[in-house]
């Protein structure tokens, strides 16, 4: 009779309702920014018949939604150089250009052991024990 076992997979980070800990850090900070940009935004100001402080906390929320859901589809080097590519802030043509290689092997090094140097062996004068 065999017995099934729960496989735990170690290499995996740990996620709660699809989000690391991390990205759930990252959740709970944006919230608090959310709620605290928010609320400076005087609350006459109204946009659509909503105020403006909940617009801007949205935003900023929502932000932080698709930046931690953008970091689970790739990393954020990726992401950075992505972005910088297509913005035209880095060369996206690499012009080649000559450089002095080193000789190998390098002339000016004398090896005592060189094969050149020692007396040929030849398998008759090899001792047969």
């Amino acid at each position: 009779m065999s017995l099934v076992h729960r496989v735990v997979i170690l290499n995996k980070p740990l996620k709660i309702r699809g989000l690391t800990v991390s990205q759930w850090i990252m959740m709970t900070l944006a919230l608090g920014a959310a709620i605290g940009a928010g609320s400076i935004v005087p609350g006459t100001w109204k946009f659509a018949g909503v105020p403006t402080g909940f617009w801007l906390g949205m935003i900023i929320f929502c932000g932080a939604l698709v930046f931690t859901q953008a970091l689970q589809m790739k990393p954020l080097t990726w992401w950075r150089n992505m972005i910088a590519y297509r913005m035209k802030l880095v060369p996206v043509v690499y012009l080649p250009h000559s450089e002095k290689g080193t000789i190998y092997p390098d002339p000016t090094m004398i090896d005592p052991g060189r094969k050149e140097d020692l007396p040929f062996v030849s398998r008759e004068d090899r001792p047969i024990h």
